[in-house]
């Protein structure tokens, strides 16, 4: 799978459109894209020039955390990504309750109308994901793995 490890311009862009939509103003030192326009943060001990050197003979796909996604129009946080920034984010926030909260992890849309827009999740200090809105629905993007199933 092929890295591209993002250059000052693109991080510079990241961070506009990552402050326009929710406040961020900083995010880990190190930022690159791996497949399906997942960006990665890394700020490890490893430099720029050593995480090139370890791309060329190993796969680093999995290196750094999963904090973004470039989809839809939108830059959405990843579920570890709005838990990381979560007291970054001044923009963008829904608030919602236990009850509300119960259904999104069990990977259910919710029934709140909102302009239409990427929002982040909150329930009390706790951060949980990001919602695409349709004007009537947010859409789920808890993933599979982070759900609470119900047998």
């Amino acid at each position: 799978m092929k890295v591209e490890f993002y250059n000052s311009k693109q991080r510079k862009e990241l961070l506009e459109k990552l402050k326009s939509t929710f406040g961020i103003n900083e995010v880990p030192s190190i930022l690159f894209e791996t497949g399906k326009e997942k960006i990665r943060g890394f700020s490890g001990d490893l430099t720029i020039d050593e995480l090139y050197a370890l791309d060329k003979i190993t796969n680093i796909e999995f290196l750094g955390l999963y904090l973004f996604r470039q989809e839809l129009g939108y830059t959405r946080l990843g579920f570890d990504g709005a838990l990381l920034l979560k007291d970054e984010i001044t923009k963008g926030i829904i608030e919602i309750d236990e009850k509300q909260l119960e259904k999104w992890m069990t990977g259910h849309n919710l029934d709140i109308i909102r302009e239409r827009g990427i929002y982040v999740i909150k329930c009390g200090k706790d951060t949980f994901g990001c919602a695409i809105s349709d004007g009537k629905h947010l859409i789920n993007f808890v993933p599979k793995e982070r759900r609470i199933r119900r047998s």
